[in-house]
C-alpha cells in the first residue's frame, strides 16, 4: 500500500500524511507541518499513541496504549 504524501502547487509538503506497514494496516497520519492531531498505530491496527501538535510542539493531552487497546499514560504538554 502507498503512503500517501501530498504536495501544494510549488511541490511543498503539507496536509495529511499517512503512513502504512507492509500488512496494509495504517502506522501513522497527521499534519505535515505538526500542527493538530497525531496519531501512531501498532502494527496490529490499535492506537499506539495520539496528541496535539501546536507549531511543532507538543500540546495538550497525550495518551499512550498497548498494543492491546489498553491505556498505558497520559499526559499533557504545555
Amino acid at each position: 500500500m502507498k503512503n500517501e504524501k501530498p504536495t501544494n502547487k510549488e511541490g511543498q509538503h503539507h496536509g495529511l500524511w499517512e503512513w502504512y506497514f507492509s500488512n496494509g494496516q495504517l502506522m501513522d497520519k497527521g499534519n505535515y507541518i505538526k500542527d493538530g492531531l497525531w496519531e501512531i498505530y501498532h502494527y496490529n491496527g490499535n492506537l499506539f499513541y495520539k496528541g496535539y501538535y501546536i507549531n511543532g510542539k507538543q500540546d495538550g493531552p497525550w495518551e499512550w496504549y498497548y498494543n492491546n487497546g489498553q491505556l498505558s499514560s497520559k499526559k499533557y504538554y504545555i
